[in-house]
């Protein structure tokens, strides 16, 4: 599964012909960088020090402003897009996608959302955030649904 996801992205970006300055994997060099800001930003580490993407929204710390809850069952499209709209990613700049999996993506929200919107599927969990760890969107597939989270020390 965890290389299924990989090729259906890659599949993906090639059908719908996606630039890849707007949506691409990140350099495996930058992987871990990526991973650690998202973990130690978000992730009451000092209960749970072991690094791991699968579950780890269950570990996330308490003092996260949660923002809002959007249930898949307004249609996964639908979903998305109410994502996009509340965290109000800024459309020009890059985000990243991480997914529990381990991949990691960079890119803009739109075509983040554009790939997600062909892959649902196949989808475990995923992670976005910005490049400075102060918001994130993070979705589950037990829970079919993405919750959004603001770090407490932003004004």
């Amino acid at each position: 599964m965890q290389k299924c996801i990989r090729d259906e992205i890659e599949n993906t970006i090639n059908e719908k012909s996606i630039d890849r300055e707007s949506f691409r994997e990140c350099p495996k060099t930058k992987y871990k960088e990526v991973i650690n800001g998202f973990y130690y930003a978000f992730v009451d580490y000092d209960k749970y020090p072991n690094i791991e993407l699968d579950y780890c929204w269950l570990h996330f710390r308490d003092k996260l402003i949660k923002i809002d809850c959007i249930s898949e069952n307004i249609g996964w499209d639908c979903m998305l897009a109410k994502m996009k709209e509340l965290q109000s990613y800024n459309p020009s700049k890059r985000v990243y996608l991480i997914l529990s999996q381990g991949w990691v993506y960079e890119g803009y929200i739109d075509s983040i959302i554009g790939v997600l919107s062909e892959i649902d599927g196949l989808l475990e969990g995923f992670y976005i955030t910005t490049p400075q760890f102060d918001k994130l969107a993070a979705y589950c597939d037990d829970g079919e649904c993405v919750t959004l989270y603001r770090k407490d020390d932003m004004k």
